[in-house]
């Protein structure tokens, strides 16, 4: 693992790795300076530094390739878990899915309660065309309200800058709960909000941790979110809920919260 000081740390979780072609050129643009950690969750592939040095990135790279799959949730603790072998831990992380465009890793000067920097990100939704113009051009995309909308602010746990320090504590405090998360992931009858579980759970342990805590918003986009599968079934389960798929979010969130509430609960007499 390397061992100088980097500020910040982009996390990359990707199972078709295949779908590299789409994030990985996008890093390589980007003109900051990033320690980028990638987790293979598919024990069928192999991801190479080869393999990254030719989709266009130069710069410093570990890679965890697994012998069996974890996960989304799992892989991004087993990211964080590798950052904390570092001798001089990074003060920001940022998560990127394998098929989705980074656009900008700048970073504000903010006080030192702000736990989270969110900001918007663009969704393309239906047109290949869309999604190959971005590849090309991440900068320059036309919002039409309907094939590429823009979120604002970005919903999304992927793109939003956390403090790592804040993070590696969050998922030491879950991990003795990945069971019982498992089991209400099991219970929703199609893949579980992962983005919005871990948000309301980092959201949840810093206002915990210190009330003064609180995110910032900025008011500019630094992530380009895809939704062109639209296979209704992925992994062995409904890819979303058929109808109503605000409501039953809402619904899986409260199981989380009631989880997590109860898990704080326990240890609030003991301090952190």
């Amino acid at each position: 693992m390397l061992n100088k000081k980097v500020n910040i740390v982009v996390g990359l979780t990707t199972f078709n790795t295949e779908m590299l072609q789409i994030s990985i050129p996008a890093l390589g643009k980007l003109k900051q300076k990033f320690l980028l950690v990638i987790y293979n969750d598919n024990p069928t592939t192999t991801v190479s530094r080869h393999q990254i040095r030719k989709l266009g990135y130069t710069g410093k790279i570990e890679i965890i390739n697994t012998s069996e799959k974890v996960g989304v949730l799992r892989g991004r603790m087993k990211i964080v878990d590798e950052i904390k072998k570092l001798k001089s831990l990074p003060d920001w992380i940022i998560f990127n899915d394998d098929d989705d465009i980074l656009t900008d890793l700048t970073i504000p000067e903010v006080s030192d309660n702000i736990f989270s920097i969110v900001q918007n990100s663009i969704i393309i939704r239906h047109r290949l065309q869309d999604l190959m113009r971005a590849i090309n051009n991440s900068t320059s995309i036309d919002i039409d309200g309907e094939n590429v909308i823009i979120s604002r602010p970005n919903m999304y746990f992927v793109g939003m800058l956390i403090r790592t320090s804040l993070l590696i504590e969050t998922f030491d405090f879950i991990k003795p709960l990945l069971e019982s998360i498992e089991k209400i992931d099991n219970s929703l009858g199609y893949r579980p909000p992962v983005d919005l579980m871990l948000r309301t759970v980092l959201t949840m342990y810093a206002k915990f941790k210190n009330p003064d805590l609180s995110p910032i918003y900025m008011d500019k986009v630094n992530y380009i979110k895809t939704e062109l599968d639209t296979a209704t079934v992925k992994y062995d389960k409904l890819n979303k809920p058929a109808r109503n798929i605000t409501e039953h979010y809402k619904r899986a969130i409260a199981k989380y919260e009631t989880l997590i509430k109860s898990a704080l609960d326990a240890i609030a007499p003991q301090g952190l």
